[in-house]
């Protein structure tokens, strides 16, 4: 279950100031009218209030008995009602509150969640679930799109649940459009990653998440033959071709928290596979980024040394042209990378 902390799904129970109360809990003059049209009493009025402001910051109706007594007070204040003023009882009074309710929504013109609310949001949430990979983000996107269609907001878990639902929903689509090309062959090469070779301590998967050391120049063989040895397994990018990258890139994180007995025991092979490729190609992404940088700080280390030596020509290196740097190279022995 994600955490509700993580979400934007609005809650009571922070203490306001006293700008953050009038910001979002003042009454305006039409508010205190319907107020007045709508109830009798001190008590249905600040209930009714109550049930008003909490509806238009929320998004839904709270339940009274959480409702801080700083913003009862408050909002007593503005309506000038005295500071013990209670709610009514909301399970003597379910009838007016649920009037009240009614009342409310057709003002703010607000509509009930009910099944509606499933079929509003589970398409937009299918959608954002094939880049989206937190199920907090995914809720948030339901919160935003009920919010924008002034639809009232179900109980937390209610989004948690479907989400959740969604969400598998559409790693189980993914898990089988990945691995729907993968051969016989690839499936057996890929369970091969699996495995312990003769006279090695660890599995070729464990070597995919571990890094051969720093990314520098000292050590570009040892990457060298990293890439070439990841080349060699599979070239996963047909397979994933479609696929956002942060779904890999979560798939890929997914797989390197996993142990290897864990990858062994998951009882999808398309899962299981999907991780794996998804796996070899940050690898493989990851070990090209670090060759080129390598590269790259050769060549300025190089290129330095190539100014420094032509300064001593009588040329000063803030003004080395490529013309001059390639003329150089030609009369110098052949640099290699170590």
């Amino acid at each position: 279950m994600a955490s509700i902390d993580r979400t934007a799904y609005p809650r009571l129970g922070k203490r306001l100031c006293a700008s953050e109360l009038q910001a979002q809990y003042a009454i305006t003059d039409e508010e205190a009218r319907l107020v007045r049209l709508a109830t009798n009493g001190d008590s249905p009025r600040l209930t009714f209030l109550a049930l008003l402001k909490t509806r238009q910051h929320l998004g839904y109706f709270p339940n009274l008995l959480e409702l801080p007594d700083q913003i009862v007070q408050f909002l007593a204040d503005c309506f000038g009602l005295p500071q013990t003023t209670p709610l009514l009882d909301a399970e003597i009074k379910k009838k007016t509150l649920f009037r009240y309710r009614a009342v409310i929504r057709s003002n703010v013109g607000g509509t009930v969640y009910g099944d509606d609310g499933d079929t509003l949001i589970e398409p937009v949430i299918r959608t954002a679930a094939l880049t989206m990979s937190d199920p907090a983000d995914l809720i948030n996107v339901a919160i935003e799109t009920l919010m924008q269609s002034n639809v009232e907001l179900p109980a937390y878990s209610t989004l948690d649940r479907l989400v959740g639902h969604v969400r598998h929903q559409v790693h189980e689509s993914l898990y089988h459009s990945i691995t729907a090309g993968l051969s016989e062959a690839q499936g057996t090469r890929l369970d091969a990653l699996l495995e312990v070779p003769p006279g090695e301590s660890i599995s070729v998967i464990a070597r995919l998440k571990e890094s051969p050391g720093p990314a520098t120049p000292k050590h570009i063989r040892l990457w060298t033959d990293r890439m070439a040895e990841l080349d060699a397994i599979l070239d996963p990018k047909p397979l994933l071709a479609g696929v956002a990258h942060t779904k890999i890139r979560q798939f890929a994180a997914e797989a390197a928290r996993l142990q290897l007995g864990d990858l062994r025991d998951l009882s999808q092979p398309g899962k299981r596979y999907t991780l794996i490729l998804c796996l070899l190609f940050q690898a493989q992404a990851t070990t090209r980024d670090e060759l080129a940088e390598m590269f790259l700080r050769r060549m300025r280390k190089t290129r330095y040394a190539a100014k420094e030596q032509l300064g001593c020509f009588g040329t000063t290196p803030k003004k080395v042209h490529f013309e001059d740097y390639v003329t150089y190279l030609s009369l110098t022995a052949p640099l290699t990378i170590s």
